[in-house]
């Protein structure tokens, strides 16, 4: 037997019974409320500023792609593509979409193109709205710099995979005097965001995404179903250092089983 596989069994048992329990109330009606996330609450801002304006919207999930390079994350992102896009449509605003990864080119062309049918305006949905670009992370970023500034960018919203590359863009659209939204779960990426935009999404605030635009249940379920673990964690984290501090290893005892 390898140890540590048993409480880890019990662990995951508890967190999948957690989220079919919370899918299943969800489903009943009992949807729970989530708190504000100011980022994602921002974005209509930002479109509609771009309205105002007579200028553009961008969007970008960084260099990651749907198969290994921070794969959940872009999974994510491409709900809140969604969500921008219907948003776009409906406020005919000129919408930009900049990807460097091919799975990540193709994914986002259907869900933008379904984004502008779903909003009654399938005409206006044109193919150079979805653009690729380059997988090296600095051609990338030196590419989004030249379209903000040279397309009259005023809301560039960076949600997604992003590493060193990410403030060279962030930097271009402040000069251009843009709103930003950005997210990321890279906790190196994290301060340079926080620094440099306007709102940011920190963490799994990002892939609670899905669940805070729509009222599907099995996403609202699963977030909250996974909080129920984080919980769990979190409180055998407290009673495993009190205990260690009163000299009792019970609780390490039975974890390494």
């Amino acid at each position: 037997m390898i140890e540590g596989r048993i409480s880890l069994f019990i662990v995951g048992l508890f967190i999948c019974g957690a989220i079919v329990v919370q899918i299943q109330k969800a489903k009943g009606g009992d949807k729970p409320e989530l708190r504000p996330l100011p980022a994602l609450d921002a974005i209509d801002e930002a479109i509609g500023r771009a309205v105002e304006m007579g200028k553009g919207v961008h969007y970008t999930p960084g260099v990651g792609n749907l198969t290994t390079r921070g794969a959940p994350t872009m999974f994510a992102t491409m709900d809140i593509l969604a969500h921008i896009a219907e948003k776009t449509a409906r406020m005919d605003v000129d919408f930009i979409v900049t990807t460097g990864a091919g799975d990540v080119q193709t994914v986002s062309e259907e869900i933008v193109r379904n984004s502008y049918t779903v909003a009654g305006r399938p005409e206006a949905y044109r193919p150079d709205m979805v653009r690729y670009l380059s997988t090296d992370q600095w051609a990338y970023a030196s590419e989004i710099a030249e379209i903000i500034r040279e397309e009259n960018i005023q809301a560039n919203i960076m949600i997604g995979y992003f590493a060193a590359e990410a403030l060279v863009i962030a930097e271009s659209a402040h000069q251009a005097g843009a709103i930003q939204i950005a997210g990321t779960t890279n906790t190196y990426q994290m301060p340079f965001f926080v620094a440099a935009c306007d709102y940011v999404l920190i963490g799994e605030e990002v892939l609670a995404a899905s669940a805070y635009f729509s009222d599907e249940h099995v996403a609202v379920g699963s977030l909250i179903g996974e909080d129920y673990g984080k919980v769990l964690c979190l409180g055998l984290l407290l009673i495993g250092v009190i205990a260690n501090i009163f000299g009792s290893t019970f609780l390490n005892d039975l974890l390494i089983k």
